[in-house]
């Protein structure tokens, strides 16, 4: 009985100090909260500076492929072409890229085209923004002069919030360059200025992306103050105005103090509670619980496939491994890991080979990595990697590893398999980025890596956010617009040497509801990357059949895409269109590339036999810019070769493109094909082409694509030799 006596004495001196110790802890919990919530408002202003900084750079790497080309000096500079301004200043760079006003300058710092709002707008109306532009132009101008800072850019930006009226623009002056050959007129070249409303799109993005409350954009006199609500300057108007981004911050310090009052008064009844009943387990219980704890706890935080940690567990050491980088400089690498073609293994083997391959994926990663790494699996076929104590080249070096050590073939029990991955990486030196934010830098490289071909592994750099969110945004309209049948076709004549129309070729638009026309250059590649060229491919050729009911006696070429001739079904929905429409094959040229001869298997190769045998015609489109040989050539059923706009744009003058027209042109007739040049645009050119004996003949000196209606009127007086 003494020593029962004792031990509740101990266990009641044990409650009573863990009763005080909630205690105390409510008390320092009520000044950490203050202390929380002035952390909680430093950090929110840190995160609007540094994302305003990112955005300004967002802006100008999107307007970068417009200001380094060789056009653009051309168009702007040395001859001015409105119609060229229009489509490639005003529509992409105004309404594809989004920027609410857009002008160029010339040479003497004078507008010469202008565009806001979607409109075009008369040169005057830059008066507005002249006077808040001078030093920004001035900082470009100043660079362009110097020739040893020029040579160490290549893309000369500076960007300023300014007041027009009483709307904030971040507006951006670019300095027009070439990329390859062009020359401006003088020593100065034009200027791009752009800028996009601040009150409409950084309020927006910053309250959606740090979750603001209550964001909004103020004018207010120099020197007021603060109203209590977070706040950071972004901009000065010319009267001494300052332009303000206000908030009202998150108190998560109060909040919590809130919430956890009540539950302090309570901890200290459990306390008491618990330890009488701890008191009362047995030391062979308390065992079994341990143990059991333990192993609940290992099943919590590891993949019961294969042992690796898991995303709980993941999270928990990256947070660690961050706040590492406070107390010790260094770097920190994570990588995510994704088997390429994974699905095809599910779907051939069945999903027990699927798991024998992600154990064996799990077994060769802690083989190549350090004890040190955290390797998880974080769900699917889908893993991570944690490096600690790194840097780049270090990062790169496990990355090159992992992407060796996870190609060739895998031995299942049910057959061999393919194995390769894409990885992506980011790298950090500091704690002022989020892990989640590193996460998910590494999750946009690995987008990038499976883009760019998979079986490769590829850094994060800034610019990919903005590609993505703009590439995201367009393949959901693209989407849209499929489901619609929003997609329109338009047609190119085609003439032979006398200028007589003899074809047509049918090619895809899409007329964006916001952005406007959207050029093919940008959604057709987007289709293919993301899984829709076939969708696409479909609604052209469709079209197409119908409008080729129209005119009895033209030749209507279709371009086919490698993926869609490699698709198993594509020659049967071919013949199922043509069945629905009631169109004639013999009237069709199917356009294909020579990336998909490259293929040379025998499902492509059947599928143009089966093409030929049903009455089309097959062309390949933009030869002599790859890899196809005489050997190909033999091998399919080709009726005609279009020589590339390549080597059309410098005939006559150039020496080298005239040989290589004229070896194309000699080709095809010892094989008996005829050959179509593309991109004729003026009248030397087509006699040029002429000379050498070229079949047929296509581009704007010719006619321009034009709706299905306009074929027939133009046909009438379509006549230009």
């Amino acid at each position: 009985m003494d020593r029962r006596n004792i031990e509740l004495k101990i266990f009641g001196l044990i409650a009573g100090m863990a009763a005080g110790m909630i205690l105390l802890a409510g008390f320092a919990l009520t000044v950490a909260t203050r202390q929380a919530d002035v952390r909680e408002r430093q950090y929110e202003q840190k995160l609007v500076e540094n994302g305003l900084r990112q955005r300004g750079q967002e802006i100008q790497t999107a307007i970068n492929p417009y200001v380094i080309w060789d056009e653009a000096v051309i168009k702007l500079d040395n001859a001015f072409d409105q119609a060229w301004a229009v489509q490639n200043v005003g529509v992409s760079v105004g309404d594809v890229l989004g920027n609410d006003v857009v002008f160029v300058l010339d040479a003497g710092d004078q507008p010469i085209y202008g565009r806001i709002a979607g409109k075009d707008v008369p040169l005057k109306q830059y008066a507005a923004y002249q006077a808040q532009l001078e030093d920004l132009v001035g900082q470009v101008r100043a660079i362009e002069a110097d020739p040893r800072k020029l040579a160490k850019l290549r893309t000369v930006h500076k960007s300023r919030v300014i007041l027009v009226g009483e709307t904030p623009i971040l507006a951006t002056v670019s300095l027009v360059r070439p990329d390859l050959k062009a020359k401006t007129k003088g020593p100065r070249a034009p200027l791009l200025v752009s800028g996009i409303s601040v009150a409409d799109s950084v309020v927006q993005a910053f309250s959606d992306r740090f979750l603001l409350h209550d964001a909004h954009i103020q004018i207010i006199a120099a020197g007021r103050p603060d109203t209590g609500q977070a706040q950071r300057v972004i901009g000065k108007a010319r009267d001494g105005r300052l332009i303000v981004m206000r908030w009202t911050p998150r108190r998560p310090g109060q909040d919590l103090l809130k919430s956890a009052t009540p539950i302090l008064g309570g901890a200290v009844l459990a306390a008491a509670f618990g330890s009488f009943l701890l008191f009362r387990v047995t030391r062979r219980a308390a065992k079994k619980l341990l143990l059991s704890e333990a192993e609940a706890k290992h099943l919590a935080l590891h993949d019961p496939l294969t042992g690796l940690a898991n995303r709980t567990l993941f999270t928990d050491r990256l947070i660690h491994a961050h706040a590492l980088l406070r107390r010790k400089p260094g770097h920190l690498g994570v990588l995510c890991i994704d088997l390429d073609r994974f699905k095809e293994v599910n779907d051939s083997y069945g999903h027990d080979a699927g798991d024998q391959l992600i154990r064996e994926v799990a077994r060769r990663l802690k083989t190549i990595c350090r004890e040190t790494d955290t390797i998880c699996r974080l769900g699917g076929d889908e893993f991570a990697i944690i490096q600690p104590d790194t840097d780049p080249a270090g990062a790169a070096a496990l990355a090159q590893r992992v992407v060796e050590g996870l190609s060739g073939e895998v031995d299942l029990s049910i057959g061999r398999a393919e194995l390769s991955c894409s990885v992506g990486v980011a790298v950090v030196s500091d704690a002022d980025q989020g892990q989640a934010e590193l996460l998910r830098q590494a999750d946009v490289a690995l987008y990038r890596a499976k883009e760019a071909g998979r079986g490769r592994f590829a850094f994060f750099e800034p610019e990919m956010d903005a590609a993505l969110r703009l590439r995201k945004g367009l393949e959901r309209d693209l989407r849209a617009a499929l489901e619609r049948d929003a997609l329109t076709v338009a047609y190119q004549p085609l003439t032979d040497a006398k200028g007589v129309m003899v074809g047509v070729e049918a090619l895809a638009r899409w007329n964006h509801g916001d952005r406007g026309e959207i050029s093919p250059a940008i959604f057709i590649p987007l289709a293919e990357s993301c899984g829709l060229i076939c969708q696409v491919g479909s609604a052209v050729f469709r079209r197409a059949c119908y409008d080729s009911l129209r005119w009895s006696d033209l030749e209507v070429s279709v371009n086919v895409s490698a993926i869609q001739l490699s698709n198993p079904g594509y020659v049967d929905e071919i013949e199922a269109t043509l069945a629905e429409t009631r169109a004639r094959a013999d009237r069709f040229m199917l356009e294909i590339t020579e990336t998909a001869l490259l293929k040379d298997s025998d499902g492509v190769h059947e599928a143009l036999r089966r093409l030929k045998r049903m009455g089309f015609r097959l062309a390949l489109d933009d030869f002599g810019t790859g890899y196809a040989s005489l050997a190909y050539l033999r091998r399919h059923p080709i009726d005609k070769l279009k020589i590339d706009r390549s080597f059309v744009s410098s005939l006559p003058n150039n020496e080298e493109s005239m040989a290589v027209a004229s070896a194309i042109v000699s080709l095809a007739r010892s094989l008996g094909l005829k050959t179509t040049a593309e991109g004729v645009e003026t009248k030397g050119q087509l006699d040029a082409l002429v000379k050498l004996g070229c079949s047929e003949f296509q581009g704007y000196l010719l006619g321009r694509p034009m709706p299905a209606e306009a074929i027939s009127e133009a046909r009438a007086s379509f006549k230009v030799r």
